[in-house]
């Protein structure tokens, strides 16, 4: 007989412990995205969403463009391409491994 830590051998307590795992490797993630400046926008139990960036305020750039005599329409174009809000969905599969992915939104 061996003397060492005994493995647990009921597979609801492995299962169990693996969730714990993948619960923990999401909140790290999660937190670290918060910290850079993400908020997050929703979250389950191995998922969430993560969101970065704002809205383009289209009512403010029409009005500086008509007030610049269209000038402002090139600024306008490149703000409206480039920015807006950025999503970003955060999973753990059942190895414990943490994905990132772009979520494209239509616009």
């Amino acid at each position: 007989m061996s003397v060492g830590a005994m493995q647990p051998t009921d597979p609801d307590a492995i299962s169990q412990k693996l969730a714990e795992d993948r619960k923990r490797a999401l909140s790290q993630q999660v937190r670290s995205m918060v910290t850079a400046g993400g908020r997050i926008e929703s979250q389950a139990d191995f998922e969430a969403v993560i969101a970065t960036g704002k809205d383009v305020n289209h009512t403010l750039h029409a009005i500086l463009t008509i007030a610049t005599c269209l000038l402002w329409g090139i600024p306008w174009a490149v703000i409206a391409a480039t920015g807006g809000v950025k999503r970003q969905l955060v999973t753990v599969d059942e190895f414990g491994d943490v994905l990132v992915q772009r979520i494209e939104t239509k616009r």
